[in-house]
């Protein structure tokens, strides 16, 4: 196994797009490249596209379910467990863990897999099942075999979003002489499952890049105290010039300094009585308008799409006509728009006017709270002015009060790490009361001059 890790900014995705371009894939094989999301497959794409100036053939991109899916469940889960998955589903589950297990095993009996459940049945097919006798241990023996012999390579980036099954998985395929090459950061596993730091000490064959192409170091220098000494970073000699701004909640008119300032990422770890990570309204009109949508669409495609293709077009359909219907107020022209797309037919008088009733459904304001996003929602983004929103969750990490390396200090390094140019920290009430003003502002001369 290959293990290269890479703080924030260090370009993990083009450096992985460079080492599948260099790579040469014998004849029958394909080197199959996986994300975590579709937004991190989109970028590998464009970075095989600028490299190839097309994707090859033998290199597959997907993300992590949908190669589990596909390349696992579905060839040969039926040879091992003689069971056929027919479709995916995304519905949501009850909470209640007795209740989830009901409906998924209610969904597996109509031969419907829930999408939760593929890295389970994946695990299944390439390590074991408890149970399983001998004429499946053989079986999956030949299935690993078989894959063997048209994998070339397995590439994961943002490795540190792997869990504890597809660490499972990923191993049994190595251990099946597959090779295996993972490109991530385990300061930025804000899911805290550990398993990439785990994968990293297991391993004998493991790169640290520490170059950085997007924060300056005066920012650098701070994010670096929650490093460890092989993974501190230094920044590109483009990035030398940046600034880092402390701002005291208590001495500002927080509304009236967002609008002010030209902030283009605003972040907070979670929100509370006086910041909110919502869109700043509680907001039904998704929930009905997706329900409606998703019928519709449903009723036009039904067996010629998977559900999974389905909600997610109905979803997207969703969002962006409500984001138009705020800026017209025209529902009609809006349900139009995506029935000339052929989205959905028209979906009969009934079916129109609960769609058109769903743009104007349940939306209290919440204007007098300042609206920013969650870290974990603006992990991947870059923008050259940031603020950051400190709490006192994050900041005994930050003052060193505390070390241990868990999920609430990850969220804070990427926290640290989203400019490109200038970094605003603003200090809340509850921090200033318990680290005093005077303390703060001298910690981060420190940092900053470093």
């Amino acid at each position: 196994m290959e293990i290269n890790v890479a703080g924030a900014g260090a370009g993990k995705t083009s450096k992985m797009a460079d080492l599948i371009s260099q790579d040469v894939i014998p004849e029958g094989k394909f080197i199959f490249c996986i994300a975590f999301t579709n937004a991190a497959v989109e970028h590998i794409e464009k970075k095989i596209l600028k490299k190839y100036g097309h994707i090859p053939k033998n290199i597959k991109i997907s993300t992590i379910h949908s190669f589990l899916y596909q390349e696992l469940i579905q060839p040969y889960y039926f040879l091992l467990y003689k069971k056929h998955f027919q479709k995916l589903s995304t519905i949501p589950l009850p909470v209640n863990p007795k209740f989830r297990n009901i409906k998924t095993t209610e969904l597996e009996e109509q031969d419907i897999l829930h999408i939760t459940k593929i890295p389970e049945k994946a695990k299944w097919v390439v390590y074991k099942k408890s149970g399983d006798n001998k004429t499946i241990k053989d079986i999956r023996t030949k299935v690993l075999t078989m894959f063997a012999k048209y994998c070339h390579k397995i590439f994961i980036d943002e490795a540190q979003d792997i869990n504890e099954e597809i660490k499972i998985i990923i191993t049994a395929l190595e251990q099946a002489g597959i090779e295996i090459v993972l490109n991530g950061d385990p300061k930025q596993d804000i899911r805290g499952s550990g398993c990439f730091q785990k994968l990293i000490e297991a391993n004998d064959n493991t790169k640290y890049i520490c170059e950085c192409f997007r924060c300056p170091q005066i920012h650098l220098n701070i994010s670096n105290i929650l490093a460890s000494d092989n993974q501190k970073q230094y920044a590109d000699s483009s990035n030398a010039v940046g600034s880092v701004r402390i701002v005291f909640e208590s001495e500002v008119d927080t509304i009236a300094f967002l609008e002010q300032q030209d902030f283009g990422l605003k972040y907070i770890s979670k929100k509370n009585t006086r910041f909110n990570t919502h869109d700043g309204f509680c907001d039904n009109r998704l929930d009905l308008l997706f329900y409606e949508v998703q019928r519709a669409t449903l009723k036009k495609w039904g067996a010629k799409k998977t559900e999974l293709a389905i909600n997610r077009a109905a979803y997207y359909a969703s969002e962006n006509m409500l984001k138009n219907y705020d800026k017209t107020n025209n529902s009609a022209d809006e349900i139009k728009n995506w029935i000339d797309k052929r989205l959905f037919d028209y979906p009969g008088n009934t079916g129109y006017a609960k769609m058109n009733s769903a743009f104007s459904g349940k939306r209290e304001g919440l204007s007098c709270i300042p609206v920013v996003s969650s870290i974990e929602s603006i992990k991947g983004l870059e923008s050259k002015n940031c603020l950051f929103i400190l709490t006192s969750d994050l900041a005994p990490y930050l003052f060193l009060q505390k070390k241990e390396d868990n999920k609430t200090k990850h969220l804070l390094y990427v926290a640290l790490t989203r400019s490109l140019k200038d970094l605003t920290i603003m200090i809340t009430i509850e921090v200033e009361a318990s680290y005093h003003k005077e303390n703060i502002k001298d910690c981060f001369s420190k940092l900053c001059e470093q």
